[in-house]
């Protein structure tokens, strides 16, 4: 179509499909590559919950609510964390973007917004998603990408993967270097968005910005960091390890690769703990039904190494829900056949498959049996006091944070330019999404919405505003 576009966009995913979208209709030419075989990104791992305040869906809910208040509550939950020019121009903008959105075919899950539920609650319901996770706002992306593909006003190339920035002699940005099927190839813009996700999947970098937290991964197997070593090169700046916190909680599938994370279903929510959680001492060290997911994560950020074991016996196991997504079946039969799966006859015997002191786990199991005879946790006010841990087979879970996203991203302003060391913007180059950083929109917390709805609405602010600054 062109070998000078107006605008490459690297990635096309949350941020990189609303942005080709809007820029394509309004007449910029337009490249757009991503690593994958598929359009999508992190939309095929995300759970999809999007929030904003002043939507046309909460006005016909009768509900008042304003990007002030958004803002203002968000900072709340994230504990003051959020980068404020970011947060600001994301709930000034987030309304138009859900708008929009539902213009194009997107449609809210029946009873929503509401106000909470997988993450801590706003005051108000501005909260929602589609009835497929994330893949409800691709279904709505998808017909109107792929009819500008069609006519060539998107220049789609997949199986692309972003190796470098191409800059001239005065430091500005002008194209890139892929590995292509063809081989390495310089693609010319005007100016270059980096909207390639973070780098949860790619252990050497995670184990070079972020060596004191170890890796245990559940995403896009293509957020491998190209995004931060491009703009690195160029002295962008990186920032925001400080900000991370694990989610609650999972395991490795195989303990030798750590992007083999898998969730374990953990929430009070979800269905009733019947476990207990010990520390490697062999020691309870929370509320294991604690009704909020921030006190369950930072207790387990605390942990070393972001690791529990989960310890339940026979009875528990035959009468309370599986922890994992797999049939009954399955999951049984994982004890005994999976490194972190891990059964004994004993208590004993089970302290030393978890690598635990052996009397400490004993003196547990004990005082908790105590508590549920009396139907009281004076410990640790577990609320699920139903069964005993008194019956062999005994069973563990080796268990630990796992990683949905990366904490560290790159610096923007207010118009997602990216700036270097010295706060000054790197000319023609652009980033929206999770290259921004986790911490960037939500601080130290998950503050529900403010992961996928940011990349959505810096995607459609570029792809709408780019060639008028």
């Amino acid at each position: 179509m062109s070998d000078n576009w107006d605008i490459i966009c690297v990635g096309a995913g949350s941020a990189g499909l609303p942005l080709a979208i809007r820029a394509a209709e309004r007449g910029a030419k337009i490249l757009q590559i991503d690593a994958d075989n598929r359009i999508g990104g992190t939309m095929h791992w995300s759970s999809g919950q999007i929030a904003a305040a002043g939507t046309r869906l909460q006005k016909e809910a009768g509900i008042v609510d304003s990007p002030d208040e958004h803002y203002e509550d968000a900072q709340r939950v994230a504990h003051g964390n959020i980068d404020p020019t970011v947060m600001r121009l994301f709930v000034d903008n987030a309304a138009h973007t859900i708008d929009w959105m539902m213009d194009i075919g997107f449609k809210p899950a029946a009873g929503t917004p509401v106000a909470g539920e997988a993450h801590e609650a706003y005051s108000t319901r501005r909260y929602l998603w589609g009835d497929n996770a994330a893949i409800s706002i691709l279904d709505a992306f998808r017909p109107v990408h792929d009819k500008l593909v069609a006519e060539g006003k998107i220049d789609l190339r997949l199986e692309h993967r972003m190796t470098g920035l191409v800059t001239n002699d005065s430091g500005a940005v002008t194209g890139i270097k892929a590995d292509t099927p063809n081989g390495e190839e310089i693609f010319h813009g005007k100016n270059v968005v980096l909207a390639c996700g973070g780098y949860a999947a790619g252990p050497e970098m995670w184990n070079e910005l972020n060596p004191e937290i170890p890796l245990c991964s559940h995403c896009n197997p293509y957020s491998r960091g190209d995004g931060l070593v491009a703009a690195r090169e160029l002295n962008a700046q990186i920032d925001g390890k400080e900000k991370f916190l694990c989610t609650f909680a999972g395991y490795l599938e195989d303990p030798n690769d750590p992007t083999s994370g898998e969730f374990l279903v953990m929430s009070p929510k979800a269905r009733n703990i019947w476990e207990i959680f010990i520390d490697v001492n062999g020691k309870r060290f929370m509320k294991e039904d604690h009704q909020s997911i921030d006190y369950r994560e930072r207790s387990l950020l605390k942990q070393p190494g972001m690791r529990m074991n989960i310890v339940f016996d026979e009875g528990i196991l035959m009468n309370a829900s599986p922890l994992t997504m797999l049939e009954p079946d399955a999951y049984k039969a994982k004890f005994g056949n999976h490194p972190n799966f891990v059964k004994s006859d004993t208590i004993e015997g089970l302290a030393k498959e978890l690598g635990v002191p052996a009397d400490a786990l004993s003196t547990t199991v004990v005082d908790y049996n105590a508590a549920v005879d009396a139907k009281k946790d004076k410990e640790w006010d577990k609320f699920f006091l139903i069964r005993k841990i008194e019956t062999g087979p005994f069973y563990g879970i080796k268990s630990m944070g796992i990683t949905v996203l990366s904490p560290e991203g790159l610096q923007v302003d207010d118009n997602l330019r990216v700036l270097n060391t010295s706060g000054d913007a790197i000319p023609n180059l652009y980033a929206a999404g999770e290259v921004l950083g986790f911490g960037r929109t939500s601080g130290d917390a998950f503050v529900g919405g403010l992961s996928l709805t940011p990349a959505l609405a810096f995607g459609k602010i570029l792809g709408e505003r780019l060639l008028s600054w």
